[in-house]
């Protein structure tokens, strides 16, 4: 449906919620312009590494992401059919030990409830299937996003057909409010818009002392995540995926970047090993990235990602030979749950999305909407003010606050307080 009132949006950041927005809000009849600091759009985890589009069992804790989750595969399958990728099988694995030798998380009765709240979940035999070290293992219908050339191709496709403006190696400085009007300064100049959208993976532009005014305290960590790259020597027709689950526990996932068949590329991540650190700051985690180099990542983090994996595939390096690495800085909630969807809110006239999963951008765009119908019609009802800061009834806000809000304590063995990194050089 087209608004009544048109607006000028400036979106900031060109990776998958920047994208989707811009294409959302131009079907609303808004003027939309779309800002991208790299040389291209999707330069950063969501255009590289390999993402699930998850059915809910990664979260076997988290009620609400895995619900999240599900209410917007539906959506993002029927809209971007041409990149998902179907899996010939997904795993899900309950692992006996982690690479700490702790118990997981979960119970294997409540992880074998999680994975068939998917109908076509079906159980699958470990020891048949080449696996040790599980307790027990299933499979999903669970697809996964293509990346690289193959997405971005296809949005400048989508992009320019609809008439959209992207500016690229356009670094937003920072965002001026007047009483009507939100600039986007850069080094080009100024640029004016009824809105701003900061799409940035919440790693920049963000408010002087955000973390006050929001209805809920949240715990934010910014981690050094790398995956390591693996080339499959027996491909087949469709990809597959494993993952172990719940803990420290390793996970292989496709990486499919073009439309040729039989791909070869996979990712190889790890519930501890490949989270190298923890930080207040974003700037803090890609200090961490940047001084990290081949030599370092082969002596000390894939000896552990490795050991891992064929503990429980013990088959897994006679099929997958190592390529190199890859890595990013990404944005987390402190969650004792791991909650993982998406958070928007609007302050001044600027739009901030906090990332859930890859199919969560159906879920940011639906809380946009009427965000910015609100300003522009200042409709009253679906919108909740809290110290100043504007989200929807259906975000996670207002329908999960105390559970985003329960963060785990210091020193306790949760995800969000990993420094694998120091660790291992300091073991050293």
């Amino acid at each position: 449906m087209r608004v009544a009132t048109q607006l000028r949006v400036g979106i900031v950041g060109g990776g998958w919620n920047g994208c989707h927005l811009a294409l959302e809000l131009k079907k609303q009849g808004h003027r939309v312009s779309l800002f991208e600091q790299k040389p291209d759009i999707f330069q950063g985890v969501s255009g590289n590494f390999g993402i699930r589009l998850h059915k809910g069992p990664h979260y076997p804790r988290s009620k609400a992401t895995r619900d999240s989750c599900r209410e917007a595969l539906a959506k993002f399958c029927e809209t971007y059919p041409e990149l998902v990728v179907y899996h010939e099988s997904a795993i899900y694995a309950h692992g006996e030990a982690d690479a700490l030798g702790n118990p997981s998380k979960v119970s294997d009765e409540a992880f074998r409830d999680v994975c068939y709240e998917s109908p076509e979940c079906t159980t699958v035999d470990p020891k048949a299937n080449g696996f040790q070290g599980l307790i027990s293992a299933y499979n999903l219908d669970e697809p996964s996003v293509a990346i690289g050339d193959r997405l971005r191709n296809a949005f400048k496709e989508k992009l320019g057909r609809a008439g959209i403006y992207v500016h690229l190696n356009a670094t937003v400085d920072r965002i001026i409010h007047t009483e009507d009007t939100n600039r986007i300064q850069t080094g080009d100049g100024q640029y004016v818009f009824d809105v701003v959208i900061n799409a940035t993976g919440y790693t920049s532009l963000l408010p002087q002392n955000i973390a006050d005014a929001l209805p809920v305290d949240i715990g934010i960590t910014y981690q050094t995540c790398i995956a390591l790259v693996y080339e499959d020597q027996q491909p087949q027709e469709k990809p597959l995926s494993f993952i172990v689950m719940d803990g420290w526990f390793p996970c292989v996932m496709p990486a499919i970047d073009t439309n040729e068949p039989l791909q070869k590329k996979y990712i190889l991540t790890h519930g501890s090993y490949t989270i190298l650190g923890s930080f207040d700051r974003h700037e803090e985690g890609q200090e961490l990235l940047d001084s990290l180099d081949e030599e370092a990542i082969a002596a000390r983090i894939k000896p552990h990602c490795e050991r891992e994996i064929t503990r429980f595939w013990p088959g897994f390096l006679d099929r997958f030979h190592y390529r190199g690495w890859k890595g990013s800085v990404l944005a987390k909630l402190k969650t004792t749950s791991e909650f993982r969807s998406s958070l928007t809110f609007e302050k001044d006239g600027v739009i901030h999305i906090f990332p859930g999963k890859v199919s969560n951008v159906i879920t940011a765009a639906e809380e946009v909407v009427p965000l910015i119908n609100d300003i522009a019609r200042r409709r009253h009802g679906v919108v909740r003010e809290w110290n100043g800061v504007r989200f929807t009834v259906s975000s996670a806000f207002h329908t999960h606050g105390k559970e985003i809000g329960d963060k785990p304590g210091l020193g306790e063995h949760h995800t969000s307080n990993l420094q694998t990194y120091v660790s291992l050089v300091t073991a050293n």
